[in-house]
């Protein structure tokens, strides 16, 4: 259907173009034309009637007959020549079927095949040049005829008049209307093959990007349309493909954040029901008395309180996300030096460090680490890494702290020598409830909410953080401030 409109439209177009130009060249053109061959015939006419006006004695016995005969053979028409009242004196027709009449008593005026009236004659006699088109009653065929005065010493003796067929004149203008019609028939045939050819190249990217559409309508972005050329419809063909990454794209995230929200569901289900559960059971068994010593008891009380913290923990953590994320956190920006809290959250970690046989190192280099933060949402983020890394980093391994100072920002990592993290899983990392290790997730103790909570913090500093980690090698998360 789309190639068949495209081919009418294309095709109904051309023939209107051609056939535009076919009424500007048939008939205002051969109108012209056949003005132009009139005035031409007119001219030479005219010229040969004067010329031949201006001759010796036309009309007596001694008059140049041969030079008569020539000029209508030339013509192949006749010629008239007449005393001052008309009365025909020579006449010579060539090819138009008129008798020779040399000295017959007729007159031009007022003879019925002959268009002249007595004002004609009257006015050749005063010096005018009269003309006339159209037929004669005894021919077939319309004339062009040319009528000047003839002088005898000095005083107008009568007229010479040339006769011309039109004919031939018809014919050439005949002859160019055929050819104007052949060409326009040429053209039509011309212009239904460059339709197909253009409908053609226009039609296979036209049915593609249909198809492509369809396609996407269906569900199925990742059909491409293959761009081949740079005009408007390549343009058009390169949108609709980068509509469909586009849509691909964004689908592809929402379809991983309504998966996110399943898991979120069902994580957080999970990280309350688990506490909640372990509290329950230990209230239990202090309330049946199953705790049957001071020391009993004092240990259920504490793996009660723990509980009670983790979940405070998981739910100051999902309030802060849930207001970071929607802007409804202001940070308190004031000047902090970042040399100082990280040197201060690195000493609530050296302990737990030491506790595990880990090895903890902070690095600074020379500089100024001073920058315009939130120094409390700064501390969050270094607590988060540090104890990341200290609780992924197995006994004998290393965790280190360094600074580094650019020109407009400030660069703080944490590096450990844990288990690594896998590139297809680095860019997850930073999802809320997203654990590496599902297997440390209780013993850990984290909530996975830490990273995304992080993210969120630094991004909102006009900051960036990433990590760099190969499996088996260890991870360096490092995030920059400006100044």
């Amino acid at each position: 259907m789309l190639r068949k409109s495209v081919v009418l439209k294309l095709w109904l177009l051309m023939v209107a173009l051609v056939l535009l130009i076919l009424y500007f060249t048939g008939v205002l053109q051969t109108a012209k034309l056949k003005q132009l061959y009139y005035d031409q015939q007119l001219e030479l006419l005219l010229s040969e009637a004067k010329h031949l006006s201006g001759s010796e004695d036309i009309t007596g016995q001694n008059a140049n007959m041969h030079l008569l005969y020539t000029l209508a053979g030339a013509l192949k028409g006749n010629i008239m020549i007449t005393d001052r009242q008309g009365n025909i004196v020579h006449c010579i027709g060539m090819g138009m079927e008129m008798q020779n009449v040399t000295g017959a008593k007729i007159n031009v005026v007022g003879h019925h095949d002959l268009p002249w009236s007595k004002s004609d004659l009257q006015s050749i006699m005063q010096g005018e040049t009269v003309s006339y088109r159209g037929a004669y009653h005894f021919l077939d065929t319309d004339v062009l005829t040319v009528a000047v005065p003839f002088y005898k010493d000095g005083q107008a003796a009568g007229t010479v008049m040339l006769s011309s067929p039109l004919a031939p004149i018809e014919e050439r203008i005949s002859a160019l209307q055929k050819i104007t019609l052949s060409a326009g028939l040429i053209g039509i045939a011309l212009a239904t093959i460059l339709s197909l050819l253009l409908s053609r190249t226009l039609s296979r990217p036209l049915l593609k990007m249909y198809q492509s559409a369809r396609s996407m309508a269906k569900g199925d972005y990742s059909r491409r349309v293959e761009v081949k050329s740079q005009d408007e419809i390549g343009l058009l063909a390169h949108s609709l493909n980068t509509l469909a990454a586009e849509l691909q794209e964004k689908i592809t995230a929402l379809e991983r954040l309504d998966q996110t929200r399943r898991e979120f569901v069902a994580n957080v289900s999970h990280e309350l029901r688990t506490p909640l559960s372990i509290i329950q059971g230990y209230t239990e068994a202090l309330m049946d008395g199953m705790a049957a010593t001071e020391a009993e008891r004092n240990k259920y009380l504490a793996e009660t309180h723990e509980e009670i913290l983790r979940l405070r923990r998981l739910v100051t953590e999902i309030l802060d996300l849930r207001k970071i994320e929607a802007g409804g956190v202001e940070l308190k920006r004031q000047p902090i030096d970042i040399e100082q809290l990280a040197g201060q959250v690195y000493g609530q970690f050296k302990a737990l460090a030491e506790d595990k046989e880990v090895t903890a190192s902070l690095d600074f280099a020379p500089g100024s680490y001073t920058v315009n933060a939130d120094a409390d949402r700064i501390r969050q983020v270094l607590i988060n890494l540090l104890d990341n890394a200290v609780r992924a980093t197995p006994a004998g391994g290393r965790v280190k702290v360094e600074l580094l100072e650019y020109k407009d920002t400030v660069q703080v990592s944490v590096t450990d020598t844990g288990p690594g993290i896998s590139a297809e899983e680095q860019p997850l990392i930073w999802e809320r409830f997203y654990k590496v290790d599902k297997s440390r997730a209780r013993t850990g103790g984290g909530t996975g909410l830490g990273l995304a909570i992080a993210r969120q913090i630094i991004e909102a500093h006009g900051g960036t953080i990433g990590v760099s980690s190969k499996p088996g090698q260890g991870s360096s998360f490092y995030f920059t401030l400006p100044k």
